[in-house]
């Protein structure tokens, strides 16, 4: 009778706990770096409005840079962490607590994230639905990106594998457009549109109001900048990641289910 008990799934372990707490701790890494690299030490506490509200859109690029590298490589984490616990205890992960995790994880981090936000932006007009459609997006990009990494995790045996191949997709999706050089002005209209909603970096940044294009470096070496174009709203960028995150969790269930069944049936460690 024993043989034939189905086994209990595995719930949180300290890897989720500590992705938590991690996501929670790297919005203040991002927006003291803006504020550390453009402005002086001794002007940390005399900032101008106008200079706060412009330190705002540096630090909403910084964290979707952070959300780009690190959601990718939390995923790994966790998915790494629950199949190690098949393995030793010959338990099916819990694949719910897994994906639980993630979300809570990526609700800290934008939480945290939009708290600082609105205190930069304290005092200016339309402050409080400006940071409420960036986080929101931020929420969706960095939910897509954990499930993506959590679908890597899930398909490549080595952990390390799984999280090069996860963030290097990620940056290709960030930047690959960006600096695609003249390939990219012969893309026909629906394509760029396609493009420019699945690029994390310019869905946040749209969201946020900011003309990323137009920046320095950008104007430079993109020729997106110099052609017409229109940036993806912000209720199209989240629809976008949620279908995608939706897409990543059933491809991670599936697999985790359809290994657990092998794994179980060969009766191996």
């Amino acid at each position: 009778m024993a043989r034939n008990r189905i086994p209990e799934p595995t719930g949180w372990r300290g890897t989720d706990l500590g992705i938590c707490a991690a996501a929670a701790a790297l919005p203040l890494l991002c927006h003291g770096a803006a504020m550390f690299i453009n402005v002086e030490p001794g002007s940390w506490f005399t900032i101008s409005p106008a200079i706060r509200w412009s330190l705002a859109a540096d630090c909403m690029l910084y964290t979707a840079v952070c959300a780009i590298v690190a959601a990718p490589i939390a995923g790994v984490a966790v998915a790494s962490a629950r199949r190690s616990d098949e393995r030793r205890d010959r338990r099916m992960a819990d694949v719910s607590t897994g994906v639980g995790a993630l979300a809570i994880a990526s609700v800290l981090f934008t939480v945290v994230s939009a708290v600082f936000s609105i205190a930069w932006r304290f005092g200016q007009a339309n402050a409080l639905s400006l940071v409420l459609q960036s986080h929101l997006t931020v929420l969706s990009v960095t939910v897509a990106l954990a499930a993506w990494g959590a679908l890597c995790a899930a398909w490549l045996h080595d952990p390390l594998d799984a999280a090069a191949v996860s963030v290097i997709v990620a940056l290709g999706a960030a930047g690959g457009l960006l600096v695609g050089g003249a390939a990219v002005a012969d893309l026909p209209p629906a394509a760029l549109a396609v493009g420019l909603t699945a690029n994390p970096l310019v869905a946040v940044a749209s969201a946020a109001h900011i003309d990323i294009m137009r920046m320095d470096l950008l104007y430079q070496i993109s020729p997106l900048a110099h052609m017409q174009f229109e940036y993806p709203t912000w209720e199209r960028a989240c629809a976008w990641y949620l279908a995608v995150a939706f897409a990543c969790c059933l491809g991670v269930t599936w697999k985790s289910r359809t290994s657990f069944g092998a794994f179980a049936l060969r009766g191996l460690p």
